[in-house]
């Protein structure tokens, strides 16, 4: 599934195929464009998890940090702060991942990007009602803890 990490799925995992995964979700979300950009998507327990593998050139390097800024900054721009649920970067078996979610109405959408290992890395996101905030965030808290990247961090974070 990734060529940066050894993943393991949460029990429960069902693939979705991206082009019926907008008949499928229909109804419970008001769109599934963002969670259908990624390589993989799967449902767990009524909530979305999509992830793939990232690439970026060495010379063109961002840091958690610088992403965290810019992602705030346009949400700022956009006149969404209000809607902001977290953004923060937290360490996970000694890769930093940083987490950013927003919440529209009923609906939240939270992102996950690792640092980069060599130039590669992951990026993912989860999709879920707001009655399911509990369950996802314990579903994205066991995901991040069960990769295990192939590759040194270039972070020098570990």
């Amino acid at each position: 599934m990734s060529k940066v990490a050894n993943v393991e799925l949460p029990q429960k995992s069902l693939r979705m195929n991206k082009a019926n995964l907008p008949a499928k979700a229909k109804g419970r979300f008001k769109s599934t464009l963002a969670i259908s950009q990624y390589e993989h998507v799967y449902e767990v327990d009524n909530i979305l998890l999509a992830f793939a593998d990232y690439n970026e050139a060495r010379d063109n390097f961002k840091g958690l940090e610088d992403r965290k800024s810019e992602w705030l900054g346009g949400i700022s721009e956009l006149e969404l702060k209000a809607n902001v649920d977290k953004a923060e970067i937290i360490k996970v078996n000694n890769t930093r991942f940083l987490i950013m979610g927003l919440k529209n109405g009923d609906e939240y959408y939270c992102s996950f990007i690792s640092d980069k290992k060599g130039s590669k890395g992951i990026s993912g996101s989860l999709q879920y009602k707001a009655t399911d905030k509990e369950k996802a965030e314990k579903i994205l808290d066991d995901f991040l803890k069960r990769i295990s990247f192939k590759a040194p961090s270039l972070s020098r974070d570990n």
